[in-house]
């Protein structure tokens, strides 16, 4: 599922952020309020904590970006690290069924 990254009011007065420094890279595995984009604005910087778990997917809007309350700048595929530990563990399932099934007389399907 993908989760938009989004630059939040930060004042009344405030109406754009500069993009500073991306904390993590693309593909990155991201935690839910870590830290992972630095924005500057006239009158305070702040580090922009993630909206979820996952995988930081795509980058929209690189350092120096001058980017309006609003809008999205990058995109946090939460799907990607649940599949990846599904596969492990299914991975894992397999082998454990292997090792101990493998001399006896069972029709094990995997899919």
């Amino acid at each position: 599922m993908e989760i938009k990254i989004v630059i939040p009011s930060m004042g009344e007065s405030v109406t754009e952020g500069e993009i500073s420094e991306w904390l993590k890279k693309e593909g990155e595995p991201v935690k839910t309020d870590e830290p992972i984009v630095v924005i500057e604005t006239d009158k305070v910087t702040v580090e922009l904590p993630a909206p979820a778990s996952g995988v930081l997917a795509k980058i929209l809007k690189g350092p120096g970006s001058v980017v309006p309350i609003g809008e999205v700048i990058g995109i946090i595929e939460s799907a990607a690290i649940g599949a990846a530990g599904a596969e492990k563990k299914t991975s894992h399932f397999q082998s454990y069924l292997s090792q101990n099934f493998i001399n006896q007389k069972y029709n094990i399907v995997f899919m």
